[in-house]
């Protein structure tokens, strides 16, 4: 979202005289009554940088409807949602097109950074649309922000005062860490290629400091530096950059890394990782003991693809070659 910097000087690029009913309007909302309604939202559309996506109410729970229903976090929801319902007119703007970009009011597309949010209650009733444009942090008194916005459809363009944690991309509603697996409950990690080759690191005990290479072969020796116990990190606070449903997208699956974890309680969770159209995808599958279940676990995972970031897909990808330094000579 743009933010303009140079506050002083607006009233000069848009400067324009307000009429009194316009003047008198200071300390009003935005919109209205809005805030009676907002338990009545079911539907959010949000349009920024030509891409336009929708969060749905389904029941008790957010989603993202076109991710499959992927969760939300209400924490993102609730915010925004009385963010805009708080917004509250501080001076009139320019009411013409020439002058809207100077504000980030103008129509977003493609080009443009600005942000429209459109909310819709129960059969699709329309009670709120605002394109925000440049923010100034803590201009208003009291520490409220400094917000340049237009009502969708209305000339007029306005400084309000308020706050708005705008959530511009589809994966900024969501918990994007989707998994955790703590490196100190990891017992072995095994990691196969495509072609069968395997890399096995374990602990001989729960507690011991250092994982061994457990297929290193006779005569070679590990690079020096090499960091073993990194390889049980590879689940460890993993984050998303993007997630899809799994059977809407093509997966060259023979190619898959697969790396599979085993923790001291009998979790085996398996990290299937594919560099595909320059992203680094992986899935998961997770299986138990009899002594426990992964419910919780397999429910968040399942049906689902994630991209990572490349950097993170090292440690789920590691060859036994990578760490092998040399062997002796037969």
């Amino acid at each position: 979202m743009a933010t303009l910097a140079l506050m002083a000087g607006i009233w000069l690029l848009t400067g324009e005289r307000q009429s009194p009913s316009e003047d008198s309007a200071s300390g009003q909302r935005l919109f209205p009554g809005l805030e009676q309604v907002l338990d009545d939202i079911r539907r959010i559309r949000v349009e920024h940088s030509g891409t336009v996506y929708d969060v749905v109410k389904a029941g008790d729970q957010w989603q993202l409807q076109d991710k499959g229903g992927y969760p939300v976090l209400f924490e993102r929801v609730k915010p925004m949602l009385l963010g805009i319902a708080l917004l509250e007119k501080v001076e009139p703007k320019t009411d013409r097109p020439k002058n809207y970009a100077r504000l980030g009011v103008q129509e977003p597309a493609v080009d443009t950074a600005n942000t429209r949010i459109e909310l819709y209650t129960m059969a699709d009733n329309p009670v709120a649309s605002l394109i925000v444009g440049g923010v100034q942090a803590g201009l208003i008194t009291g520490g409220k922000d400094g917000i340049y916005a237009r009502v969708s459809g209305q000339p007029r363009a306005w400084l309000v005062a308020g706050h708005l944690d705008l959530a511009e991309k589809p994966v900024d509603w969501v918990d994007r860490q989707f998994t955790h697996i703590k490196p100190k409950t990891v017992k072995r990690v095994t990691i196969i290629q495509p072609d069968g080759s395997r890399l096995v690191v374990e602990k001989s005990r729960q507690g011991a400091p250092s994982y061994t290479v457990m297929n290193l072969p006779e005569g070679a020796a590990l690079k020096q530096g090499v960091e073993v116990n990194t390889l049980a990190r590879g689940l460890a606070a993993l984050k998303m950059d993007d997630v899809f449903v799994h059977n809407a997208i093509h997966l060259a699956e023979s190619a898959a890394v697969t790396a599979v974890f085993e923790t001291w309680d009998g979790l085996r969770i398996t990290a299937h990782t594919l560099k595909q159209d320059k992203k680094t995808l992986v899935w998961l599958d997770t299986s138990m003991t009899a002594q426990a279940t992964p419910a919780r676990l397999h429910a968040r995972l399942d049906g689902w693809v994630y991209q990572i970031p490349n950097a993170r897909a090292d440690r789920l990808r590691m060859r036994l070659d990578d760490l092998v330094e040399s062997s002796v000579a037969e």
